[in-house]
């Protein structure tokens, strides 16, 4: 749309430009130069003679008549006043005015009057102005391809679709969506956000991977466990829809915890954490188990107030949960049963309690629990190293070091068996006003 404007206005003023072109120097020549405008006619027929003619033609003699000579009149004095009665005869008197008409105006004492080409410039002005006229109304006026134009309403910035559509976004919601930004990519699909044409709502929009059987059913598996959770610490589903492609139009919040910078303040920690275990408690309590909380998969507000799950895609029910073939978890937050099911037992509810505890261990000195150089290191520390007590690192989440440890205990037995039982030890450590931590070892405490 600019560049066909852009196109139309430079075809308007090139005609603007030779418009000028032509009228302004026919005006500007009509009056000959400006020494030439106040000759008289006299003058301009004696400018035709030869200068011998001047020369050889004495004071009060006409050489353009062949007459006999005629006796002298004499002359009057510089005194006297020369009228037309004193002169010798009308020669003499066409030839005072050439001389007259040829001197300079300071000769003569007086300016003659310079005419300036009014006439020429209001009509180069008219056309101009008419020019514009016509271009404006030509630029203003959409190309309709010779079609009438119908009554649609145009959106503010509609004309933005197509260039702020980035890869992988469907041409076919193109109609749907406006402003659509890519935000990230997990093991099932990508999320964008996205303006909805209606009503102006910003909101996230995931798609797919690929559209192919597997991971079209693995898709709409997590959409239909999504769709049921409905909780003020999980991300809300707006809709979930197969045609014209498969798409779930969420909740869009700016940021993840991955993208807050660690430690971060205790009460900061605690806020987010107690968030994230109000959600998971609604979602057990419903039959629903995450297993990938991490980071990346809590979304926050600008404030910090509500931490929400979002990315259900690796979720299950607690009683399909004995499949332990899925993969796709996260290494350095994943729980020992993820990864060697067949010494720790099968993934449950207590496998979200281990991964909130990471995420509590991450939160308090800035790097996850079982942060190794290689997978195999990462792997190894996770099933047989104890990590390091969060408050040995950060001193100010010595009070808390019971707490997260207990929910990265080895063994599931040993963890919190509920989100429930986190949020009421997270409340006594809150409630106590001492500095030190409870007494005891940590797999002993019932919190």
């Amino acid at each position: 749309m600019l560049p066909e404007r852009a196109g139309r206005a430079a075809v308007m003023l090139l005609i603007s430009a030779l418009l000028l072109a032509v009228v302004c120097p026919a005006v500007s020549g009509a009056g000959g130069p400006p020494e030439h405008s106040s000759a008289a006619p006299q003058g301009i027929e004696s400018a035709g003679k030869t200068p011998s003619d001047d020369e050889s033609a004495a004071p009060g003699q006409n050489k353009a008549r062949d007459t006999p000579e005629e006796t002298p009149t004499p002359l009057p004095s510089p005194e006297e006043t020369v009228t037309p009665a004193d002169t010798p005869g009308e020669e003499q008197t066409e030839a005072t005015e050439t001389v007259t008409a040829g001197d300079t105006p300071e000769e003569n004492g007086r300016t003659p009057t310079d005419p300036f080409p009014w006439s020429g410039v209001a009509l180069a002005l008219i056309l101009l102005a008419g020019a514009l006229v016509l271009g404006i109304r030509y630029l203003g006026i959409p190309d309709t391809g010779g079609e009438a134009p119908t009554g649609a309403t145009v959106l503010p910035d509609a004309d933005r679709t197509v260039l702020s559509r980035p890869a992988g976004f469907p041409p076919e919601l193109a109609e749907r969506y406006d402003r659509v930004a890519f935000v990230g990519r997990g093991g099932l699909g990508q999320v964008f956000s996205a303006v909805r044409r209606d009503d102006g709502r910003t909101v996230a929009v995931k798609i797919p991977v690929t559209y192919d059987e597997a991971t079209g059913k693995t898709f709409m598996k997590e959409m239909r466990f999504w769709e049921d959770l409905v909780h003020e610490n999980i991300v809300a589903v707006y809709s979930v829809n197969i045609l014209p492609v498969p798409f779930v139009e969420m909740e869009f919040l700016p940021r993840t915890l991955e993208q807050l910078e660690k430690p971060v303040p205790v009460e900061t920690a605690v806020r987010i954490v107690a968030g994230i275990a109000a959600g998971l408690a609604y979602a057990h309590e419903r039959g629903v188990i995450h297993r990938d909380i991490k980071p990346r998969n809590i979304l926050l507000a600008d404030d910090l107030t509500t931490p929400k799950i979002t990315d259900w895609g690796m979720s299950t029910t607690l009683a399909a949960s004995r499949d332990t073939t899925v993969a796709g978890f996260t290494l350095a937050y994943a729980a020992p049963e993820q990864i060697a099911p067949e010494q720790f037992g099968r993934t449950d509810a207590r496998t979200d309690i281990y991964q909130l505890g990471a995420v509590f261990y991450e939160l308090a000195t800035g790097k996850p629990p079982n942060a190794g150089e290689s997978l195999a290191g990462c792997a190894g520390a996770t099933l047989h190293e104890q990590p390091v007590p969060p408050g040995e690192i950060n001193p100010d989440f010595a009070g808390f070091n019971r707490v997260i440890l207990r929910c990265l205990a080895k063994d599931p037995g040993h963890r919190y068996q509920s989100a429930g039982e986190v949020l009421d030890a997270i409340k006594t450590v809150m409630g106590d006003d001492s500095d030190t931590p409870p007494a005891g070892p940590a797999g002993d405490e019932r919190a």
